[in-house]
């Protein structure tokens, strides 16, 4: 029974990952396995945002400064330093804790739009100190020939075994004291806190772990790019990494990871139609997420039982009136 119970609980987080780990098998073209890629490295970031938006309630639009934060100490240690990868792989998402302990800080009396202008500010301020040092991010020029853990389908497979773990550590966490103690804070601070939460030190832990998700992100786009440049740490990037979340449910993992792979994927799909890409995209975005969102997988459970027929209901057997009448 706690088998099926906690098979239950992790729900269709294994399947999803079952197929991730069957589709470069099937000899896809180097342009779609990096979009795969570019996914897999998005999930990271979502389940990030799970843990801080759906799980504690903080809206954040910096986690691009966050990635960033991962990639370029990635990047630097390797490129100016000579640090082994590995070394890069384990310091990266170190760093990006740390700054995520310090941005929560100032967080910790933030609410609603005032959490959320200093994020935004968070992430600005990291792209513009990446734009001013350039002899340690080269920056606007960029940083490149980043030396990489793996290469091709290696990389791909690393990359998928610790989306994995982080994908069940959160589910994991969910169920947790520490995710209890999330939830509680986000729906009701100060009853939270009569009950024993200590409300600041699990915010401040909140932003933790999901900076290190994210600067891990961080380490594997600095692989499979081989290259770093700020324009790729933007708003628009944490606004896309928001629309994920939100588009696959807010505190549901596996929505997240199938949201995280059709936003990264459907640009590129809808590439064929040039100057109306864009809009086209935001059309389907705005209609998935006003109507249907079956990227949440309750929702999309919901609709398969409405589809199955209904069974007539069982006729009431026949009286015999001979019977009755005697």
């Amino acid at each position: 029974m706690a088998k099926l119970a906690y098979l239950k609980r992790i729900g269709a987080t294994p399947a999803i990952f079952l197929v991730l780990a069957l589709i470069p098998l099937t000899g896809i073209p180097s342009y779609q396995f990096y979009i795969l890629e570019r996914g897999l490295q998005n999930v990271l970031v979502v389940l990030s945002l799970v843990i801080l938006l759906g799980y504690t309630g903080q809206l954040s639009l910096g986690q691009a400064g966050l990635v960033a934060v991962g990639a370029y100490t990635y990047g630097i240690l390797c490129v100016n330093y000579g640090i082994s990868p590995w070394l890069g792989l384990l310091a990266a998402p170190f760093a990006a804790g740390l700054v995520g302990l310090i941005l929560g800080f100032p967080s910790f009396k933030l609410k609603g739009p005032f959490l959320v202008v200093n994020t935004i500010a968070f992430s600005e301020i990291v792209r513009i100190l990446i734009l001013n040092n350039e002899n340690f991010t080269g920056g606007p020029f960029g940083l490149n020939r980043i030396p990489t853990i793996f290469n091709g389908l290696p990389l791909y497979y690393f990359m998928l075994v610790v989306a994995f773990l982080a994908a069940v550590g959160t589910l994991r966490l969910s169920r947790s004291y520490i995710g209890l103690a999330f939830k509680a804070i986000r729906d009701d601070e100060i009853a939270a806190e009569s009950m024993g939460v200590h409300v600041r030190n699990y915010k401040l832990l909140a932003f933790v772990i999901s900076s290190v998700l994210a600067g891990l992100s961080g380490v594997f786009f600095a692989n499979m790019a081989g290259y770093l440049n700020p324009d790729s740490f933007t708003f628009n990037e944490s606004s896309t990494y928001l629309l994920m979340v939100v588009l696959g449910g807010m505190s549901n993992a596996a929505g997240g990871i199938l949201s995280s792979f059709a936003v990264t994927s459907l640009p590129e799909a809808l590439r064929f139609m040039a100057r109306r890409r864009m809009v086209v995209y935001s059309i389907i975005l705005l209609v998935m997420l006003r109507y249907t969102k079956v990227l949440e997988i309750e929702n999309f459970k919901r609709l398969i039982r409405r589809m199955r027929p209904v069974p007539a209901p069982a006729s009431a057997p026949a009286v015999d009136r001979d019977e009755v009448n005697s």
